[in-house]
């Protein structure tokens, strides 16, 4: 396997430890990410508080989620050919994915090996308690949530960069992927996002929504203002409680009209 790859797809899971509960992956080409994929997965039993509050993942967001055997087809068209770039993903994401009945046999390079490579020669600049994705998160200053499937795909693809290309010193400037409020435009109005989009990921438009004021949670109620819906899903559980509700039920590009006024 080189080690120095250019052309590959990141790619994580978050499970409730057997079973998957959301994946994400970058797809990179020439060390540029060309295209993302992320989406929860109904793993068919309830999360408990701990995995919960871990991933921040809840029982909403699963419950109307796409079961696995409708989720892989299109991760696998996704991948491709492609090397698959991960952190534990030979002892753990891998094994999941094998127990969950989609062995996936694209070659493989996981980046805990390489970064446990350097660590016991002693080649980080600054010493390094151990090589988890959170350590290395913090060694190399990227400020991003972690324990989300698509912001641990980001994180690991950076962090990959700076080991193949050898930057094992520690950063001395943040790298911040924090959403910056530009404007409160959508100040006072609470969102639900439910589905899956073409255009962007469910982080993304949370991200969105947040610079720009508005607040997202996970669940509709009597406060929420818009339950925004993904074009590839057809009605979900939060559909219906919206109907009950009366909540405005609107999609991608309303959202981006919202944003225009």
């Amino acid at each position: 396997m080189d080690p120095k790859l250019h052309d590959y797809t990141v790619f994580d899971l978050e499970t409730t430890g057997k079973k998957i509960i959301q994946i994400g992956a970058l797809k990179v080409r020439d060390d540029q990410t060309v295209a993302k994929f992320s989406t929860y997965v109904n793993p068919l039993e309830k999360i408990n508080d701990y995995v919960s509050h871990l991933t921040g993942i809840s029982n909403y967001q699963t419950d109307a989620a796409p079961l696995i055997d409708e989720v892989m087809p299109d991760f696998l068209d996704f991948v491709g050919d492609d090397t698959l770039v991960g952190h534990n993903i030979l002892s753990f994401d891998c094994n999941v994915l094998a127990d969950n009945g989609y062995p996936v046999a694209n070659p493989k390079l996981d980046t805990l090996l390489l970064a446990n490579s350097y660590k016991k020669r002693g080649l980080f600049a600054d010493p390094i308690p151990n090589v988890r994705l959170s350590t290395l998160k913090d060694y190399y200053g990227i400020n991003i949530n972690s324990h989300i499937a698509i912001s641990d795909c980001i994180t690991n693809n950076i962090v990959y960069q700076k080991l193949r290309d050898g930057d094992l010193a520690k950063a001395t400037e943040i790298i911040d992927f924090t959403p910056k409020q530009v404007d409160s435009r959508l100040a006072g109005q609470r969102f639900v996002i439910t589905g899956q989009f073409r255009l962007a990921t469910r982080y993304e438009l949370t991200s969105l929504i947040q610079s720009h004021g508005g607040k997202v949670t996970g669940s509709v109620s009597g406060v929420t203002d818009y339950l925004l819906k993904g074009e590839l899903d057809h009605v979900t559980g939060k559909c219906k409680k919206a109907a009950e509700k009366g909540t405005a039920v609107i999609g991608y590009e309303d959202l981006m009209l919202l944003l225009q006024k």
